[in-house]
């Protein structure tokens, strides 16, 4: 059960990783202040990949840990992203990151203490 949230997540950082890497920036607002606030959400989004490779198998402490930034870090790149990606690409992204917020904050609050 406490890898269900992980698999979405991982679906949420990839599609949103390659919409903000993606060249010429289809459906993103092309303003300094989205050039900016993308490019600090793709940081985020980049740290919880890496996170997500760090836990070792059974490592459930670990796990909970790296999901608590995890969480912290996706909520962070979704503001960002809601603001100035456009179009399908806003749909697409902005509703595969609330899934995943929401599975993370499910597996947090029924596996993990505080």
């Amino acid at each position: 059960m406490i890898g269900s949230g992980r698999n979405r997540s991982k679906a949420a950082v990839f599609l949103a990783t390659m919409l903000i890497a993606s060249p010429g920036g289809a459906g993103v607002l092309d303003s300094p202040e989205c050039r900016r606030d993308l490019a600090m959400a793709n940081q985020l989004i980049h740290a919880v990949r890496l996170r997500e490779k760090s836990v070792q198998p059974g490592d459930f402490v670990s796990l909970c840990r790296v999901l608590r930034q995890n969480l912290q870090d996706m909520v962070g790149a979704r503001g960002p992203m809601n603001r100035c990606m456009t179009g399908h690409e806003h749909g697409e992204n902005i509703g595969q990151m609330d899934v995943s917020i929401a599975d993370i904050r499910f597996v947090l609050d029924k596996n993990c203490r505080m």
